[in-house]
C-alpha cells in the first residue's frame, strides 16, 4: 500500500540511501583511530616509554641464559605509592632441563620471608629440605612474593606462569586483601568492581594506557592534598591509614567476595593449565597482637562513650592486678553493650587464658582479631573460604594456622612464632616449609609414593641447626620488627622509640647499614663475614659465605672465599668440595690449581695432572706459566708419565733456558 504523504516517502528513501555513506564514514573515522593508536603505541615502544612489565628478565651468566623476577613488575600494581620491593634472587634456565621439578610459590610479604631476607622464607627452606631428601633429583622453587600486593597480584602473574612450564603453585595470599595493591580500601586502589581492576591489568601492557595513567597520576598528585606524602611513614601506613572497615560491613562483604572470585579464578586457571595447586589457612598473632583499631558502637553518645572508656580502663586494672573474676565480669558487660568491639574480646581472652581456659580464650582472641576495623589479619571468613575452597582433583589446602596452633602454647598463637602481627619468625617459616613437603608427599608431588618412602630421612634437628640463617639475619630481622614497630599503628599517638647502636657493636652497625639502605643484603653478609674474620671466628665467617652461596649460587667469588677459610680450618675435604661445586659455575684458574695442588699432596697425581692441565685455558704471566707448567710435570713424572713430563719440561726450557726447577726434575727423569 502507497503511503499517504509522498513527502515522508521522499524523507525516508533519502535517509536510507545516505546510510552506505554515514557507515562508510564511521568506518574511516575509527580506522584513524585505530591507525594513530597503533602509530602512537608504536612510537611509545621504538622509543622504550614505560618500564618492562614482564614477570622475568633475561640475564646470560657464564654462557647460560637465565629467567630472574623483574622488579619492575612493580609498575603493574604500584602508581600512586612509590614502592621499590626487592625481588626474588632465583635463576632458572630458560630452556628447562627435563628432569627439573619446578615450583612457584605466590604471596605477599610472608612468602618473601619477611622481615628475613629471602633464605628464611618458606619457599628457601622447602628447598633446602627437598633437597637434602632427593639428593639426586633437579628441583627448582622460585619464589614470587611481592610485598604489599594480594590476589590480585597472584592471578595476573599466575595467568603467564603457563610459558614457563611450572609443575606446581604455592599459593600463601590473604591478609592484603583490603589494603594491598588494587584492594578495595587500598590507597592504590580502583574501587570495588572487580571487573575494572581485571580490564586495568589488560591495559597496562600498552604504552599508550601507561602514558595517560602516568599523566593522570601526575595531575592529580599535583592537585591534591588529601595523598599521602611519599616520604613518609611505613608501607603500611601509606596504603592505609584512615581506612577503617567494619565487620559484615559492605566494604568487607565486598572485599571477601573479591577474593573469593580471585581464588576460583586462579583454581580454573591451574586447572585449565593442569598445574597443582597449593593454597594455604592465613596465620597471624592472636595471644600476642591487641586489636588495632576498635570503633565505638554507632550512634554512641559522647556520655556513653566516656563511661565506656572508664569500665573498660577499670577492667584492664582488675586483669593486671590479677582479679580475674571481676575483670571478666566487666568486660562481660561492656560486650552486651557492643559484641562487635574486638578490644573488649582480646581482653575477655587474657581473662579466660589467666583463669587457665585456652579454648575460650581462643574463641575470644579469634573475634577480636575478626573485628579489629584496621585489617591487617585475614580474619576467618578468609580463612573458612580459603578451607573450603580446594573440592576438584590437584587443589590442595593446607593447614598452616592449624600447623602453628599445634606448636605454639594452649594452642593459642602468639609471639613464640611471630614476630608482629602476622609475619612468623624463623621456626615459623621452617614449620611451614615442613608442612608443605609433608602434604607434597601425601599428594605424591615432585616424587612418587616409593621414592618419598625411600627418600633420605630428614633429621629436623640437624636441618635446623645447618638452615642458612645466621646471627646477622636474626638481628636484622630483629632490628626491621623494631623499627616497624615503633610507627603507625602499633604506638598510635606515642612517640616512638627505637634503641640506638652501640659504637662497639660491629654487627649491629652492620645490621643498621642494611636495614637503611645502605648497604643490600649480600654486601651485609659480606661485612659480616670480613668481621668474624678479624677476630679469628672461622666458623662463623664461613656461615655467612655458605648462606651467600645458598642465596645466590651463581657467584663465584663466595665459593672461592670459603674455600680459602675451610683450608685455613684444615678442612681439605670440604674445600674439595667448594672448589669442585665453583667450577659448574665458573671455571677459574685459582679452583684448578688449589684442587691440583690437595690431588698431588693427597698422592693423586692423575688427578692433579687433569686440574693442572686445564690451566692452560687461562692468561698467565710468563711466571705463573713456568710455575704451573712446571707443577703439571711434577705430576705427570709422580703418575709414571715420564714423556708427558720431559716434553713439558722442555716446553718450559723453551720460556726460560735457566729455569732450575724444570732442569733440576728433567735430569731426575733422566736418571730413570
Amino acid at each position: 500500500m502507497a503511503p499517504n504523504n509522498p513527502s515522508v516517502f521522499k524523507l525516508n528513501t533519502r535517509k536510507i540511501n545516505k546510510s552506505p555513506k554515514k557507515g562508510f564514514f564511521i568506518f574511516i573515522t575509527l580506522f584513524f583511530i585505530i591507525l594513530l593508536f597503533c602509530l602512537l603505541e608504536g612510537s611509545l615502544r621504538v622509543f622504550q616509554y614505560g618500564p618492562n612489565l614482564s614477570i622475568f628478565t633475561i640475564e646470560n651468566i657464564h654462557g647460560k641464559t637465565y629467567y630472574t623476577m623483574n622488579p619492575d613488575i612493580k609498575y603493574r600494581y604500584f602508581s600512586q605509592i612509590d614502592f621499590s620491593p626487592i625481588t626474588s634472587p632465583e635463576y632458572f634456565l630458560t630452556t628447562k632441563p627435563n628432569d627439573t621439578y619446578r615450583i612457584f610459590c605466590l604471596g605477599a610479604s610472608t612468602t618473601v620471608g619477611y622481615p628475613y631476607w629471602y633464605n628464611a622464607s618458606f619457599p628457601s627452606f622447602l628447598r633446602d629440605r627437598l633437597q637434602i631428601q632427593f639428593p639426586n633429583k633437579k628441583i627448582e622453587i622460585i619464589n614470587l612474593g611481592l610485598t604489599a600486593t594480594n590476589s590480585y597480584t597472584v592471578v595476573d602473574i599466575a595467568r603467564e606462569l603457563s610459558d614457563y612450564e611450572p609443575n606446581l603453585l604455592i599459593v600463601y595470599d590473604g591478609h592484603n586483601e583490603f589494603y594491598g595493591a588494587l584492594g578495595i580500601s587500598s590507597r592504590e586502589t580502583l574501587g570495588s568492581s572487580r571487573w575494572i581492576a581485571k580490564i586495568y591489568l589488560r591495559l597496562i601492557h600498552l604504552r599508550t594506557f601507561q602514558l595517560l595513567r602516568n599523566a593522570i597520576t601526575n595531575i592529580i598528585s599535583s592537585e591534591s592534598s588529601t595523598l599521602p606524602s611519599q616520604g613518609r611513614g611505613t608501607m603500611m601506613e601509606r596504603l592505609s591509614r584512615g581506612k577503617y572497615i567494619h565487620y559484615n560491613s559492605t566494604t568487607y562483604n565486598n572485599a571477601l567476595s573479591i577474593f573469593e572470585e580471585n581464588l576460583n579464578e586462579l583454581k580454573s586457571i591451574c586447572a585449565d593449565q593442569k598445574i597443582p595447586l597449593l593454597i594455604s589457612s592465613q596465620v597471624s598473632n592472636l595471644r600476642g597482637q591487641a586489636p588495632f583499631i576498635s570503633g565505638d558502637y554507632p550512634g554512641t553518645t559522647t556520655n556513653e562513650k566516656e563511661i565506656f572508656r572508664s569500665d573498660f580502663e577499670n577492667g584492664v586494672s582488675l586483669l593486671n592486678a590479677d582479679k580475674i573474676d571481676s575483670a571478666l565480669a566487666v568486660f562481660k558487660t561492656l560486650l552486651s553493650f557492643d559484641t562487635l568491639r574486638a578490644d573488649t574480646h582480646y581482653f575477655l581472652g587474657k581473662c579466660y587464658e589467666k583463669k587457665n581456659n585456652p579454648a575460650d580464650a581462643l574463641k575470644e582472641y579469634i573475634k577480636a582479631r575478626d573485628y579489629d576495623q584496621l585489617r591487617f589479619r585475614a580474619s576467618s571468613d578468609f580463612n573458612n573460604l580459603l578451607r573450603k575452597s580446594c573440592t576438584k582433583e590437584n587443589e590442595i589446602f593446607v593447614d598452616i594456622e592449624q600447623v602453628f596452633k599445634e606448636n605454639s602454647r594452649d594452642s593459642l598463637i602468639g609471639t613464640e612464632l611471630i614476630v608482629e602481627h602476622l609475619h612468623p619468625n624463623a621456626w615459623g617459616y621452617f614449620l611451614m616449609a615442613k608442612e608443605y613437603a609433608r602434604m607434597m608427599r601425601q599428594h605424591q608431588l615432585f616424587a612418587t609414593t616409593e621414592e618419598w618412602n625411600n627418600s633420605t630421612a630428614v633429621d629436623e634437628n640437624n636441618l635446623w641447626q645447618n638452615r642458612h640463617v645466621t646471627e646477622f639475619d636474626e638481628r636484622l630481622a630483629l632490628r626491621k620488627t623494631e623499627v616497624l614497630t615503633a610507627s603507625w599503628p602499633f604506638t598510635q599517638g606515642i612517640v616512638p622509640i627505637i634503641s640506638s647502636i652501640k659504637s662497639n657493636d660491629t654487627l649491629g652497625i652492620i645490621v643498621e647499614n642494611v636495614v637503611r639502605g645502605q648497604w643490600n643484603w649480600p654486601d651485609g653478609h659480606l661485612q659480616a663475614a670480613n668481621y668474624y674474620l678479624r677476630r679469628g671466628d672461622n666458623k662463623n665467617a664461613a656461615k655467612e659465605y655458605e648462606t651467600i652461596i645458598n642465596q645466590i649460587p651463581n657467584d663465584v667469588n663466595p665459593y672461592l672465599q670459603l674455600a680459602l677459610i675451610y683450608l685455613e680450618m684444615g678442612n681439605i675435604e670440604k674445600v674439595k668440595n667448594i672448589l669442585t661445586s665453583s667450577l659448574s659455575i665458573e671455571k677459574t684458574i685459582l679452583a684448578y690449581r688449589a684442587l691440583g695442588d690437595i690431588a698431588l699432596q693427597q698422592n693423586k697425581p692423575l688427578d692433579a695432572a687433569m686440574y693442572y692441565g686445564s690451566m692452560a685455558m687461562f692468561n698467565q704471566s710468563n711466571n705463573e706459566k713456568l710455575q704451573n707448567g712446571y707443577l703439571l710435570a711434577l705430576a705427570h713424572f709422580r703418575a709414571g708419565k715420564n714423556d708427558l713430563a720431559k716434553n713439558q719440561l722442555l716446553l718450559l726450557l723453551q720460556l726460560k733456558p735457566d729455569y732450575s726447577p724444570a732442569i733440576e726434575l728433567l735430569t731426575e727423569i733422566s736418571k730413570k
